[in-house]
């Protein structure tokens, strides 16, 4: 991903990049006229000095832990633009809990969630009935998912979480196709750019293991409307944004924002005709969302080694 977006940057040729690399990564070739080595006992620090030196940062990191909030919260310390979703938004958007609220508050469809602890689940998933998707509050991808079909089962996806997370959510599970809209947003609006299909091996736990753009089903206009509703419930989304949903045959249903680059940019950006890292760069610097695009063909993708397969 970083490097999809590097190469991007490059292309459009309207900017000086500095990327950030993890020490033990160094020597990887990438699209940028300067690497910093970080290390994680200084990478706060590090961090701050680079984003004071620079006109606009794009983060590219996990909501889980709190993670992407702290960094996109030093970038907005040092006064520099950032090129995504605000410090607020992402806390908001990384909470799963709140996310559900906000939908069910607005009418969007979606699926039967609680909140409890860990040791209360038992209670929670009796009065809900199986099968149950098991997930943490907070998370990136399918970190800390999975399916109980029963008692035992949900035992089973508590203990890969319970050292991780004191609260969980219990959510009713839909079978349907798992996808996601990708989507650009600004302080004025937000444009669907495409519905994608996520691959997805279900189990304790889950593993997301890729997915193909565009995604052609019958649902995809009301999956489109609903995505953009849901990002609209949530202050401060910029740049680029996905939303997960499950689609079934009579209902689309909004599962969480994502307020982060995401996966799905490696494919999208093989088969639309805009470069989407200067279409980042407008959305948040200068309010302006693409009008006029086109996807062309189909691109498949692979999170495991980023591969990515091209075709008409």
């Amino acid at each position: 991903m970083l490097q999809a977006v590097l190469t991007d940057f490059q292309l459009w040729g309207r900017a000086y990049l500095v990327t950030t690399l993890d020490h033990r990564l160094i020597g990887l070739p990438l699209a940028a006229h300067r690497v910093v080595s970080l290390s994680h006992k200084e990478h706060s620090h590090t961090l701050a000095d680079l984003a004071a030196q620079v006109d606009a940062a794009l983060i590219i990191a996990p909501e889980s832990d709190g993670i992407l909030t702290r960094l996109s919260s030093l970038v907005e310390e040092t006064g520099t633009q950032l090129l995504g979703t605000s410090s607020m938004g992402v806390a908001i958007a990384g909470d799963k809990w709140d996310c559900f609220l906000r939908f069910r508050q607005d009418g969007l469809p979606t699926p039967n969630t609680r909140q409890t602890s860990c040791a209360g689940a038992a209670a929670v998933a009796e009065e809900l009935g199986f099968p149950l998707v098991v997930k943490p509050v907070d998370g990136v991808g399918c970190e800390g998912v999975s399916l109980a079909s029963d008692f035992s089962s949900l035992n089973l996806a508590l203990d890969l979480m319970s050292s991780m997370h004191k609260d969980v959510l219990l959510q009713q599970y839909l079978p349907g196709t798992h996808a996601s809209v990708s989507l650009l947003a600004s302080a004025s609006g937000v444009v669907p750019l495409s519905l994608n299909e996520q691959i997805m091996n279900i189990g304790i736990p889950f593993q997301y293991e890729g997915g193909v753009i565009p995604l052609e089903h019958h649902q995809r206009r009301l999956a489109m409307a609903y995505a953009r509703r849901a990002v609209s419930l949530v202050p401060g989304l910029r740049g680029y944004v996905g939303v997960d949903l499950v689609l079934t045959e009579n209902q689309c249903y909004v599962i969480e924002i994502n307020p982060r680059l995401t996966t799905s940019y490696v494919g999208l950006r093989q088969v639309i005709n805009i470069n989407l890292a200067e279409a980042i760069w407008r959305a948040c610097t200068e309010n302006m969302l693409p009008k006029n695009f086109i996807l062309s063909g189909k691109a498949s993708f692979r999170k495991e080694d980023f591969s990515v397969i091209q075709y008409a």
